[in-house]
C-alpha cells in the first residue's frame, strides 16, 4: 500500500498514527485494570446475592469485558490508511530506508547537542574539552541509532508474529462474530476452523503488545514512554475505586 510513498511521508504518517495508537492503547490498559476487579476477581461479584440485581451486574460485567476486547482488536485490525492501529504503523516503517532514516535522526539529534560552555580561560584547553564532549555526544548518538534499528526491527518482527498468531485470530473472531456484528459465520471461518478464544487471551495479547507500542512510540516519535508506569497508575486508580465499593443488595 505504501511502497511508492517517499520516506519522509511514511515517517510523518507513522508518527501521526502512533500519537493516536498510544492513546488507544492507554485506554485499553485502563479498561483492563478495572476489569481485574470487575471481571477477573470475585471481589465484587461475591457481594451480589441471587437477586434481580445480579442480572444487572452480569450485564455490567459482560459489557466491561466486551468493550476491552473490542478496543484491543481495533489496535490489531488490518492495515488501512484510515486506521489508527499497530499493523498500519508497522507497514509504514517496515522498509530499510525508513528504519535507517529514523536511526539517522536519532544519531543527528545527539551529535548536534550543544557542547556547553566551559569555564576554561585557555583557548586551547577549552577547544580540547569541547571536542571531547562532541565526541561523547557523537558516540552516544551512534549507540542510540543502533538501538533504534534494533528495537524497530524487533517491534516489526513481534507485531507480524502476533498478526499471524492463532491467539489474535481467536480474539478477533469473537469480536467480529458476536461483538461488532451478529454473524452465523465470519470471513475467517469460511477459510477454515478458528480455535475458540480462551479465558485470558486478551491479557496475553495486551502484555505482548506493550513492548511493541512502547518501542514504536519511542523510536518513531522520538519520545520515551513507560507503559509499565501507566499500568501501575491504572491499577492504583482501579484499586482505589473498586476496593471502596460495597454492595448491599436486598433480595
Amino acid at each position: 500500500m505504501f511502497e511508492s510513498w517517499p520516506t519522509a511521508k511514511r515517517i510523518q504518517l507513522a508518527r501521526d498514527k502512533m500519537k493516536k495508537v498510544i492513546d488507544h492503547f492507554l485506554y485499553v490498559l485502563g479498561l483492563h485494570a478495572n476489569n481485574e476487579f470487575v471481571v477477573y476477581s470475585p471481589m465484587l461479584s461475591s457481594q451480589i446475592p441471587t437477586s434481580f440485581a445480579a442480572n444487572a451486574f452480569n450485564v455490567f460485567q459482560l459489557s466491561m469485558h466486551q468493550i476491552e476486547i473490542v478496543r484491543l482488536c481495533a489496535l490489531w485490525d488490518a492495515v488501512d490508511f484510515q486506521r489508527e492501529n499497530i499493523p498500519t504503523v508497522i507497514e509504514l516503517i517496515d522498509h530499510d530506508t525508513v528504519i535507517e532514516a529514523l536511526a539517522d535522526e536519532e544519531r543527528q539529534h545527539w551529535a548536534g547537542q550543544h557542547t556547553g560552555v566551559f569555564d576554561i580561560q585557555d583557548a586551547a584547553e577549552r577547544a580540547i574539552a569541547e571536542q571531547a564532549l562532541k565526541d561523547v555526544n557523537a558516540q552516544f548518538g551512534m549507540e542510540q541509532a543502533a538501538k533504534a534499528r534494533s528495537h524497530l526491527k524487533k517491534a516489526i518482527q513481534d507485531a507480524r508474529a502476533i498478526i499471524k498468531s492463532s491467539r489474535l485470530a481467536a480474539v478477533m473472531n469473537i469480536r467480529d462474530k458476536h461483538l461488532a456484528h451478529s454473524l452465523t459465520m465470519t470471513h475467517r471461518e469460511k477459510h477454515g476452523p478458528v480455535a475458540p478464544m480462551k479465558y485470558g487471551d486478551e491479557t496475553a495479547l495486551i502484555n505482548d503488545s506493550s513492548a511493541i507500542v512502547e518501542h514504536l512510540y519511542c523510536w518513531v516519535n522520538g519520545t520515551s514512554f513507560s507503559i509499565e508506569d501507566s499500568r501501575e497508575i491504572d491499577q492504583k486508580n482501579a484499586q482505589a475505586l473498586w476496593t471502596a465499593c460495597k454492595f448491599d443488595v436486598v433480595r
